[in-house]
């Protein structure tokens, strides 16, 4: 991933004008589907924190990007919420969790850094922790001013999750045209 684009506020500006019509609705629905109320939960990659505002309505939250821009520009806004500055790879945190999600944004890794991820996340959750996770659907990857977005189907996410996680939940939905995305919702192998 591009480290420098989201540190320009330029780009993060221009990010936020882009997807002002995002509500969350549909991925917060999702996230009540799968999973439970109770819990420590982390969210990586959280952007301007449109599902961060929704998930918080129910359950305990920490918030986190690597992007110190948008961490600041959160907690100016929310500064009773917990938001932490981390690198989606390392992800380098004490704490642990019971279920750690992203929103569209595993796809900005290479494959080595998502592999990578999967194995901290594994290291961080408690047992029988879940991740919920949706991405790009397609083949290949693209780069738009050095931020890559790295496509997969639903085969390689398999194969790429059941390293150290159990697949609970993987389906094809409609994001911005029929069966762009998927979704992901796994459990950590005991």
């Amino acid at each position: 991933m591009s480290d420098t684009f989201f540190e320009k506020e330029d780009n993060v500006r221009q990010y936020l004008e882009m997807t002002s019509d995002y509500d969350g609705r549909w991925f917060y629905e999702q996230f009540q589907k799968h999973i439970p109320t109770s819990g420590k939960i982390l969210e990586l990659g959280m952007g301007p924190g449109k599902d961060l505002n929704n998930i918080r309505q129910k359950y305990d939250v920490i918030g986190s990007d690597y992007s110190f821009v948008f961490a600041e520009l959160y907690k100016r806004q929310y500064p009773e919420i917990k938001v932490m500055v981390l690198d989606a790879v390392t992800i380098k945190t004490e704490l642990h969790f019971d279920c750690i999600y992203s929103n569209k944004v595993m796809h900005h890794l290479t494959t080595s850094d998502f592999k990578q991820s999967l194995a901290r996340q594994a290291e961080i959750l408690n047992s029988k922790g879940l991740v919920l996770h949706t991405f790009w659907r397609g083949s290949g990857k693209d780069e738009f001013q050095g931020l890559l977005f790295q496509y997969y189907e639903q085969d390689e996410l398999q194969q790429l999750f059941g390293e150290q996680f159990n697949i609970i939940h993987i389906a094809s939905y409609e994001e911005l045209k029929p069966d762009d995305s998927i979704i992901v919702v796994a459990q950590k192998r005991t």
